[in-house]
């Protein structure tokens, strides 16, 4: 029975997760449409992507310290009603304010899931089941971009911008009934002491500096990749491609993700040397990111090189947290670290939309995404510093 009840978890893990990821995702394969149906400026396109990891920055410590006090399946609930609830009114939405608020909303709920999603995996699964079930979880995400690309673009082409959005919140809905309904009410998932949420908060300053500079990785990665995501279908289009085909090359990002990051685990699980990888991902990613406007290549070449670099940084990230810290303080890291994503989020296509209004063109855009892919090199080789015989990278 507890077998079954595990699997079941796991599925409904991913399903929780997936509603996460297609809010998040919705936006880029229809933003061209949004832009021109509600007159919006890049800056405020890139600002729909911003948005919605806002509320990642405040959510992501407590968020975990709750789902243990209360339960994942209260906690998931609740946040699969504010991503349903922030995405219908996105779609309803006859300009920027109320879309920004939708967004603000359903991010508030996803970036909850986000959190909940992989500690509630921990208390079910361990050993090698856990890094089964936690694979799992990581392909929710590319799977959701993959999709959304490859699909709302077309769908908002045929039949208006809001159609994606609606789809998006329709099948939040239905995790929402399916979660509140088959998730197990298992009392050693929860811990029933009062959340010590100030405790929590302030402990992060007591992690070290290896700690920090790992999360800051992480921001600037999110920072450049999530730019790219956000605004490489509108560039696509924009050079003449149809919005199918662009949504094409952009998801490309994450097919390789998909397909070739449990690969890469296992090569760093055999041969270790995280940060080079890192750095050797970030570079190349930058170089690839820097050539996309200038080089007449044919697409689909710059897409897969893009792809394949961006893969060599996630898995090393997360596998270096462990080295750094004790268990007692491993939720707090990687509590750190989603915050501090969700600002290289928030940021990042903001900025990049910011530039393009301004100097309309988007080749700055790129320059900036490329110069921070390299940030993330240049971090992953003073980390190098750190490092010891026992915590070799």
């Amino acid at each position: 029975m507890k077998q079954r009840s595990r699997f079941t978890v796991l599925a409904l893990i991913f399903m929780l997760t997936l509603a996460f990821a297609f809010a998040f995702q919705v936006i880029p394969p229809i933003l061209t449409f949004v832009v021109s149906s509600l007159g919006l400026t890049h800056g405020q396109a890139g600002a729909l992507m911003s948005l919605f990891a806002l509320p990642g920055i405040f959510v992501s410590i407590p968020g975990g310290i709750l789902a243990k006090a209360y339960g994942t399946k209260h906690v998931g609930i609740f946040s699969l009603a504010l991503v349903f609830a922030g995405t219908i009114l996105s779609g309803l939405a006859d300009g920027f304010m109320l879309l920004a608020f939708g967004r603000v909303i359903a991010g508030i709920g996803a970036m909850t899931i986000a959190i909940i999603a992989p500690q509630a995996l921990s208390s079910w699964f361990e050993g090698k089941e856990l890094g089964m079930a936690m694979g799992v979880f990581h392909a929710a995400l590319p799977l959701a971009v993959i999709v959304a690309h490859n699909s709302f673009g077309r769908l908002a082409e045929s039949l208006g911008w809001r159609m994606p959005l609606f789809i998006s919140a329709g099948y939040s809905l239905i995790a929402l009934v399916v979660f509140s309904l088959f998730y197990p009410q298992e009392m050693d998932e929860r811990d029933w002491t009062k959340p010590a949420l100030a405790e929590n908060l302030l402990a992060i300053k007591t992690l070290n500096t290896p700690m920090w500079l790992v999360a800051l990785i992480w921001l600037f990665y999110n920072a450049s990749a999530i730019s790219y995501t956000t605004f490489a279908s509108d560039y696509y289009i924009a050079e003449g491609y149809s919005v199918g085909f662009s949504g094409f090359l952009t998801s490309l990002f994450m097919l390789a993700s998909l397909f070739v990051g449990p690969l890469i685990g296992s090569l760093i699980d055999r041969v270790g040397r995280e940060l080079y990888f890192i750095a050797a991902g970030a570079v190349s990613m930058a170089i690839w990111i820097f050539l996309v406007p200038r080089v007449g290549w044919n697409p689909l070449i710059l897409g897969v090189l893009i792809g394949f670099s961006s893969v060599m940084i996630p898995t090393p990230v997360f596998s270096t947290i462990p080295r750094f810290l004790s268990h007692e303080e491993s939720g707090l890291g990687f509590g750190l670290v989603s915050t501090l994503s969700n600002i290289g989020i928030l940021v990042g296509p903001f900025v990049v939309g910011i530039v393009y209004d301004k100097l309309q063109q988007h080749q700055t855009g790129f320059d900036l995404m490329a110069l921070l892919a390299l940030v993330v090199a240049g971090l992953a080789i003073f980390l190098q510093r750190f490092t010891t015989e026992k915590t070799m990278l």
